[in-house]
């Protein structure tokens, strides 16, 4: 495992941490971290970097600009920002020799996966997603029109993030769903059967709108981020025969 510093395209430092198997393999697994969140917050990300590296795929996780340790403040950045972002660490390990790609993300910032998909994405695992950004709009607007700003707090480590206007109106734009008929590679989609962000009825409804080879999983007893020993217990072990067979 190493650290580096990936340079986009506006030349602004972002922070990867790569994990290499012992043999030199051109299949890797690139993993970016949630709203609010950085490379090293999300824990089932670490749970799960152990058990894919135990299968010779390399594992990337890294900071978007304006968070975690990557350059500049997080009130800076916006979804736009993200997804140009995950296109250039794309681009960047292409360029390593990395020919067979897979992205995984949790919750929001599966919107971002979406958007940056290209044909060379072989598969997507999407936990926990979240689709509709208007509804991420109309929860702030009032506020942010009234201060200019949201302050959040990141549930796992209180850690707070302020929203500002640019930031929500990338919200109200910004559709992933549009974008499902233009995915050709297979997708894994895990959600808890009790997540108030996306229901399983919405998650079948949206997958016909894609290839047959895509799954469902839908986990009980859990939580949004996976926390519960067991949830994570089976979404790694469900994302991780997907993975040995589509990547």
């Amino acid at each position: 495992m190493k650290k580096i510093t990936v340079l986009n395209r506006e030349k602004q430092k972002l922070s990867v941490r790569i994990n290499t198997p012992y043999k030199k393999v051109n299949k890797i697994i690139i993993y970016s971290h949630s709203f609010k969140s950085d490379k090293d917050s999300d824990f089932i990300a670490t749970s799960f970097e152990k058990n894919v590296c135990n299968k010779d795929y390399t594992f990337l996780r890294f900071d978007f600009w304006g968070s975690g340790e990557s350059e500049w403040k997080f009130e800076d950045s916006r979804i736009k920002t993200q997804i140009r972002d995950l296109e250039d660490i794309i681009e960047y390990v292409k360029t390593k020799g990395y020919k067979d790609i897979c992205l995984v993300w949790l919750s929001l910032g599966t919107t971002n996966s979406l958007m940056a998909y290209n044909d060379t994405i072989k598969c997507m695992i999407l936990w926990s997603p979240c689709f509709h950004l208007i509804s991420r709009y109309e929860k702030y607007k009032d506020e942010i029109i009234k201060k200019g700003f949201v302050t959040e707090k990141n549930k796992i480590n209180g850690k707070l993030f302020k929203i500002w206007k640019k930031m929500c109106k990338d919200f109200r734009r910004i559709n992933p769903i549009l974008v499902f008929p233009k995915i050709k590679c297979p997708i894994l989609i895990v959600i808890w059967n009790e997540d108030k962000n996306i229901s399983e009825k919405k998650v079948t409804k949206y997958m016909k709108m894609i290839r047959p080879e895509n799954k469902l999983e839908v986990i009980e007893k859990g939580d949004h981020d996976f926390l519960n020993k067991k949830a994570k217990k089976e979404v790694i072990k469900s994302s991780v025969n997907f993975i040995k067979k589509y990547l």
